[in-house]
């Protein structure tokens, strides 16, 4: 198991590097705030164009790991599967963690203290069950999963970078805290550690749908 940590570390260090980095400051930075604080000062940086981009852009939590799912079965039925699993295990610990806590959303704890915050017209804000973010685990649990599968470097920042925008998305929407966040995105991330051990450069299945057809079509003849 440490060997394979290792070799998961030293593989994916383009990746979890500048992500340690991004977390430690955003630490900080909740460390210094307090909840609503530190909400009001991310949320409070926002345009209409970015109203409409991150009102869509958040699907990459969810709906979006779904259709890439659904695209990877033309690939290889191991990669669906792995992808499957990195989804299903971040989403098992997230709905534990979120259904036995049932924190307050942002708009309840804001609308308590008479903070105005920004909103985003279309986005129905939801009141409970805040911690941690079950869109940025699965933002996470999806983008960490296809480092994991990359080779080059550039293509590992840029999935880091897509799983943090679709992480703050979260808070620009006010639907999530920045701790929900932070959390989140260490679920998605240690998510994808235990599939990958589980499934990555195994070979008990390496096929597509379409062969799966072909391979039955051939039979039948």
């Amino acid at each position: 198991m440490t060997e394979y940590l290792n070799k998961v570390l030293k593989d994916n260090k383009w990746f979890l590097i500048p992500f340690c980095a991004i977390w430690i400051v955003a630490f900080i930075f909740a460390t210094i705030h307090s909840k609503a604080e530190s909400h009001i000062i991310l949320n409070s940086f926002n345009a209409p164009w970015m109203d409409v981009f991150f009102k869509y852009f958040t699907e990459t939590g969810g709906w979006i790991p779904w259709v890439i799912i659904a695209a990877t079965l033309f690939i290889k039925f191991r990669i669906t599967a792995y992808l499957i699993v990195c989804q299903g295990i971040a989403s098992l610990i997230t709905t534990i963690i979120k259904h036995s806590l049932r924190v307050p959303r942002p708009s309840v704890l804001l609308e308590q203290l008479n903070m105005n915050f920004h909103t985003v017209e279309g986005v129905k804000l939801h009141t409970t069950l805040s911690f941690p973010s079950g869109h940025t685990a699965s933002a996470f649990a999806l983008f960490f999963a296809i480092a994991v599968l990359c080779k080059k470097p550039w293509q590992k920042v840029l999935c880091l970078l897509i799983a943090c925008l679709g992480g703050y998305s979260r808070i620009y929407l006010s639907q999530h805290f920045i701790q929900d966040v932070m959390v989140g995105s260490i679920i998605g991330i240690i998510s994808v550690i235990l599939a990958a051990y589980l499934m990555v450069d195994k070979t008990w299945w390496n096929t597509n749908i379409p062969g799966l057809f072909k391979k039955k079509k051939q039979h039948v003849k």
